[in-house]
């Protein structure tokens, strides 16, 4: 597949400077052309009068227009090249953004704008200039007609990539299947279907009822299918089997194999893999099994998705679940403490930074790992930590995220069994996670807590351990 992106970047460079329009060819050059492009163009931007970008006139130069759709489609082939090729992902931006100022709008314009934000993202961590180049790219997209073709594009980039950090994802699936539904009557049903899945995502991060998510993940399967998008069926299908596994509508937990996939037998792609990564992670945290959250393997291909800033919107929740899986290993690893912790405050750090650049996405995430890490750190002042877990589970509960509310108050109940040695609080704690985890219709979870705690449940006092504790630190839980 990487070769086939290869071949058709070099016939687009080939027709391109047939049209006068060139490129470097060399990567070493190629990169330095591309960062100073990205700063000349943010400037430009930046300089242009609000009034005069908002009343640009049509492109008509028939040249420049077939020029555009070709740099268009080079854009889309750099960015699924891979690294090799990302700057000439950032040199179409660049030029597209260029010919909108100088010649007008075309079909590209707006989705060029939102591109350059996300670049802005990627390249120059400015939350701010991104944040601004997508909202006049919705300002574009939104006064002018022809620029509908590309909405589902602009929907899926502009909420995707960049408007997480700073608007709450509560609102964000109205715009996504706007983008969906706007794609599929254009028929760009590639972006269609991206701003399907990404939907299907939002669901989940803001904690909205697992038989919604497992329906609609289902439903949505069938679309893709029929449309032979089969990269996001896969995605989707990781989201299906992770909603069966937490519902007790499958027999594993963090094995993604059921209903919807066999884990084993899955051909991965770049986005699909780290999909899974994400997925897997997850039920990791949420199934206790710690040290596999902690040590998923993030391939090369994941990163450029994992990017707090210009990455993915779930990489927030990704960075999340795998910093509390540290927290815990290093609560429940002595050996290993020091080695955990490192890791984790590393991931810590970069949640902070994103809630003090005003990610209203993270604050309750942050919450919850701060009162982790004063959990191991201030075990004497254990007052104070349960004040900080308090505040973490009315955090997420406020913020309508259910889910992540029942997650802090389980890790309460269990810093109340094991650090604090109340029984009788850690109950009250266990009782309320299992609640909330009910309303959320995660009753594989809650069998799973059952299972772990019912020393607690039982009012039994076994020094802070059940024997589902001594399974797993011993080693000998298998995966399932």
């Amino acid at each position: 597949a990487e070769m086939r992106f290869e071949d058709a970047i070099g016939l687009f460079l080939t027709i391109l400077a047939d049209l006068g329009c060139r490129f470097p060819r060399y990567r070493i050059v190629g990169r330095l052309e591309a960062l100073v492009s990205l700063r000349r163009t943010v400037s430009m931007v930046k300089q242009t009068p609000v009034e005069m970008l908002e009343s640009l006139p049509v492109m008509t130069n028939s040249s420049k227009l077939v020029s555009a759709a070709l740099m268009s489609r080079l854009g889309l082939c750099a960015w699924f090249g891979g690294k090799r090729s990302f700057y000439l992902l950032i040199l179409t931006i660049t030029k597209m953004v260029q010919m909108t100022l100088s010649f007008g709008l075309f079909e590209f314009s707006a989705t060029s704008f939102s591109d350059l934000g996300w670049m802005t993202l990627i390249m120059m961590g400015d939350v701010d200039a991104a944040q601004s180049f997508a909202e006049l790219a919705l300002k574009m997209e939104e006064n002018n007609k022809l620029l509908w073709t590309g909405k589902a594009k602009l929907s899926v980039v502009i909420y995707v990539h960049i408007l997480h950090h700073v608007k709450t994802l509560h609102s964000f699936s109205k715009p996504l299947l706007e983008g969906y539904q706007s794609g599929m009557r254009t028929g760009d049903k590639s972006f269609a279907m991206w701003a399907l899945l990404n939907n299907v995502v939002v669901l989940y991060m803001t904690g909205k009822p697992l038989k919604v998510i497992e329906e609609q993940c289902q439903t949505s399967i069938t679309q893709t299918v029929e449309l032979k998008e089969e990269e996001k069926a896969s995605c989707l299908r990781t989201y299906w089997q992770l909603s069966l596994n937490l519902m007790g509508s499958s027999n594993n937990t963090v094995e993604l194999s059921g209903k919807a996939m066999n884990e084993k037998e899955i051909v991965f792609t770049p986005f699909s893999h780290v999909t899974f990564t994400l997925v897997k992670t997850i039920a990791s945290s949420l199934f206790g099994r710690y040290e596999l959250g902690a040590h998923l393997a993030i391939e090369k291909g994941d990163q450029q998705y994992l990017k707090m800033k210009g990455g993915v919107m779930w990489a927030q929740i990704f960075w999340f679940h795998r910093c509390l899986c540290m927290f815990a290993m290093a609560r429940t690893n002595k050996a290993k403490e020091r080695k955990y912790m490192a890791q984790a405050k590393r991931i810590h750090k970069e949640l902070t930074n994103s809630l003090k650049n005003k990610n209203p996405n993270v604050m309750h995430y942050v919450s919850l790992l701060n009162t982790e890490k004063a959990a191991l750190k201030q075990k004497k002042n254990q007052d104070y930590v349960k004040k900080l877990y308090n505040d973490a589970i009315i955090m997420a509960a406020r913020g309508g995220y259910v889910h992540d509310a029942a997650l802090a108050q389980e890790r309460f109940a269990d810093f109340l069994r094991g650090i604090a040695g109340d029984f009788k609080e850690a109950k009250y704690h266990l009782e309320g996670a299992i609640q909330r985890y009910t309303d959320w219709v995660a009753m594989g979870v809650v069998e799973y807590l059952h299972n772990k705690y019912q020393d607690v449940l039982a009012g039994s006092s076994t020094n802070g351990y059940s024997k589902y504790d001594e399974i797993q630190i011993c080693g000998v839980g298998a995966q399932s």
